[in-house]
């Protein structure tokens, strides 16, 4: 059995890179990531093969649905988005919050501050 406690501060150092990631578990697909950005570094548009559930530890970030998601916001229930114009949906996620998305959803991140999270794959 595993029984951890992790400081987050330990995990990550921002002043070498100006991104981080840290594998914390996997299991069968699922995955447990420590993710940290800094200000206007971004992940570039990418496909999640599984559901994601993003908590915002510090800072905050703005996540993108290209038009073509698969999500229609007025049809699915969701949540509706920050902005919406020609280019796709975005989001701004701050500290404390939970954002969750379902698989085979095109996405990119970007940092509007110096930012970790934790990225939950399932």
């Amino acid at each position: 059995m595993l029984y951890k406690t992790l400081e987050v501060e330990d995990l990550i150092d921002l002043k070498e890179a100006d991104r981080e990631m840290v594998d914390l578990m996997e299991n069968n697909g699922a995955h447990l990531k420590l993710v940290a950005l800094k200000k206007h570094q971004e992940l570039e548009p990418h496909m999640a093969h599984t559901n994601v559930t993003i908590f915002i530890i510090d800072g905050e970030l703005e996540i993108n649905f290209p038009q073509d998601s698969n999500c229609a916001c007025q049809a699915c229930g969701c949540d509706l988005p920050d902005e919406d114009d020609e280019n796709g949906r975005k989001y701004k996620l701050k500290k404390g919050q939970l954002f969750l998305f379902e698989k085979d959803t095109l996405h990119s991140i970007k940092a509007l501050k110096d930012t970790s999270f934790l990225l939950i794959k399932i």
